[in-house]
């Protein structure tokens, strides 16, 4: 992603950034993470654990700069991470990667100037996917691997942020019945994307929800009778109303009302998918005003209730 507007060149001044940190002892490429934080700090500021989108096949941390630059500016230390992608690397490497990273933010937050018991895990798209099943394994006491790693880390974040996240990839064929009616190439286009998403992160098995592959589908477990163990978190959700994943937030948003999980989930009117990436229309500001207050506001109530 280019640095799209003037004001994240101006981040770019304010903050300062610490490249290819290895989280993972392999010190490969896809278990690096890079860091961002302001480079004025009188205090330890609230984490942020960014993972990037891309239908868990392409981008990385490099595309998503401009993102850990925003939130940097904006009071957090940001840890925008790699992970293994797909088609050569199937579920459940990429769940896996985020899990090692989290469990290295914990451990070295403090170190770069972040406060542990202050973080926020978010991301795009299938990052998205990946802050809610990793919300979920720290809420959830499950026996995936992974989700064992999230669980034994004893910390549940502040916030979950999906942002137009694709919260179910296995059966990408039933978004073709909740498909928003834009016209019937675009969609016809976006649907075989999904699928094609689906295909590379599951494999063959990817046309069906399976038992072995449910953190793939963390909207199921959210939509399920399975009582968490911890509280879940705050979230925050958005996604624009031509994107082939709407109803995936309108789902999530429906399992948090019911479960009672303060949230904000917001639509924003014939935008596409990721449209806050691009900066072409003037709803980027719209959403980030929201998000960033969301969190700022979260924040504050997360350090009044560890300083009573």
């Amino acid at each position: 992603m280019q640095q799209f507007s003037p004001y994240q060149r101006a981040a770019k001044r304010r903050c300062e950034q610490i490249r290819d940190v290895s989280y993972l002892p392999d010190g490969k490429k896809a278990h690096r993470l890079d860091i961002f934080r302001p480079k004025q700090r009188r205090s330890q500021l609230p984490v942020l654990m960014y993972i990037h989108g891309g239908g868990f096949t392409m981008c990385s941390k490099d595309t998503h700069r401009g993102i850990g630059l925003i939130y940097a500016d904006r009071g957090h230390v940001v840890f925008n991470i790699n992970y293994r992608l797909a088609p050569k690397y199937h579920y459940p490497a990429a769940l896996e990667d985020t899990a090692a990273a989290y469990q290295w933010i914990i451990d070295n937050a403090a170190t770069y100037g972040g406060d542990p018991s202050r973080i926020i895990v978010g991301g795009e798209s299938a990052g998205g996917n990946l802050a809610l099943a990793l919300g979920v394994s720290a809420c959830f006491q499950r026996a995936e691997p992974a989700a064992r790693m999230i669980w034994d880390t004893g910390v549940v974040p502040k916030v979950i942020m999906g942002l137009c996240g694709i919260l179910q990839v296995s059966d990408p064929h039933r978004l073709k019945n909740v498909c928003p009616p834009i016209n019937s190439l675009s969609g016809t286009l976006a649907i075989n994307i999904v699928r094609d998403v689906s295909r590379a992160y599951l494999g063959r098995g990817y046309r069906t929800p399976r038992p072995e592959t449910v953190l793939a589908d963390p909207l199921l477990v959210m939509e399920s009778n399975a009582r968490p163990a911890r509280p879940m978190p705050a979230t925050y959700a958005m996604v624009g109303t031509h994107d082939i994943l709407l109803d995936d937030t309108r789902r999530l948003e429906e399992a948090l009302d019911q479960r009672r999980i303060r949230n904000v989930v917001r639509y924003y009117p014939n935008e596409g998918h990721a449209f806050h990436l691009r900066g072409t229309s003037p709803q980027v500001i719209d959403f980030w005003r929201d998000n960033l207050t969301f969190l700022h506001r979260e924040m504050l109530r997360s350090q009044a209730l560890k300083n009573y």
